[in-house]
């Protein structure tokens, strides 16, 4: 990711307080501010829970954005609209909303970091009849570690409108709803990426083991040709390309995809985006025997012929693995 931080700046959104608290100034960006804010909206664009959506023809938050020249005026809107749905709603947790403007990949940007707080203990020094005493107090406002993510995000891309988001369903009005798309961006409904690449994966195996019931490593070939294709695709996965590869391998079972797809309301144009972590996860495979012996198997090694695995279909119905070339 090219990412470029520009200007941030934090409100306080606390609804037990009866009012935000906005700020009236600019977040001094230094080098630690920077690589906090960094970190989580790197993890918040990549996270795995991410809905790729646009906003709704009646939403008023493009118009929000883009129209309001005053950054810090722009952001104490975004606050409030999120601070009357709070103020209305107490299951909503409390948080220090984040406005960046930044530069994502050369696309301008605007993102919205909840930072819903944490509880941690911490020490409190005082003395007490003279004596020093070090004492446990719990802070109940702390913000996600830089290691951490953020449990709620926005990121708009100015260029084209497209939205990034990470939601939770909180309890709104007796029922449990993605607040955040449907009252403050007005935006449509999406699958995460999580989602979309589980139904794949699914459908898939789903499709093969009906059409080849004697195919026991389905799981193993599926996940070579995800794998295989998220890399070509440069962490973009097209469902239409997995088709082809299933039409070329299995055949018979390709309409069997489809249909399965069309069940799951995914449709062949759709790509899933798969991050860097879950395909270096998908470079390998880990086979577990009856016996309890586990092993690790690069991806690449468990289809078509070579030289160091081969899978060997026993007369009993078990299956038996070969590992060539080894040396001890």
């Amino acid at each position: 990711m090219e990412l470029q931080i520009f200007k941030a700046i934090v409100h306080v959104l606390d609804s037990s307080g009866g009012a935000p608290v906005f700020s009236d100034r600019l977040l001094e960006l230094g080098g630690d501010e920077l690589d906090y804010l960094a970190a989580h909206l790197e993890k918040a664009y990549y996270n795995d829970a991410v809905k790729n959506c646009t906003f709704l023809p009646e939403a008023t938050f493009p118009s929000l954005l883009l129209e309001n020249e005053d950054f810090v005026q722009c952001s104490k809107q975004i606050a409030a609209e999120f601070f009357e749905v709070m103020r209305h709603n107490p299951a909503i947790p409390n948080a220090d909303l984040i406005v960046v403007y930044c530069s994502i990949d050369g696309h301008e940007s605007v993102a919205i970091l909840k930072m819903n707080y944490k509880a941690a203990f911490a020490h409190f020094y005082q003395q007490v009849e003279g004596q020093h005493y070090n004492a446990l107090i719990k802070q109940r406002t702390l913000l996600p570690p830089a290691s951490g993510k953020t449990d709620e995000s926005v990121i708009v891309d100015m260029t084209d409108g497209s939205i990034k988001l990470v939601e939770k369903k909180f309890e709104i009005d007796g029922a449990k709803e993605f607040y955040i798309s449907s009252r403050i961006l007005r935006s449509t409904q999406a699958q995460p990426e999580r989602v979309k690449l589980q139904t794949v994966q699914a459908a898939a195996a789903q499709a093969v083991k009906e059409s080849y019931e004697d195919n026991k490593i389905v799981e193993s070939e599926i996940a070579t040709i995800l794998c295989e294709e998220a890399v070509a695709g440069d962490g973009s996965l097209e469902v239409q390309r997995v088709k082809e590869r299933i039409q070329e391998q299995f055949p018979l079972a390709a309409p069997a995809f489809e249909a399965e797809l069309e069940t799951a309301n995914l449709a062949l144009e759709e790509r899933v985006s798969v991050p860097a972590a879950k395909i270096k996860k998908m470079e390998y495979q880990s086979i577990k025997t009856a016996s309890g012996i586990e092993m690790k198997i690069p991806t690449s090694l468990l289809s078509g012929e070579n030289d160091y695995v081969e899978f060997v279909n026993e007369p009993d119905g078990t299956i038996s693995l070969l590992i060539k070339g080894v040396m001890l």
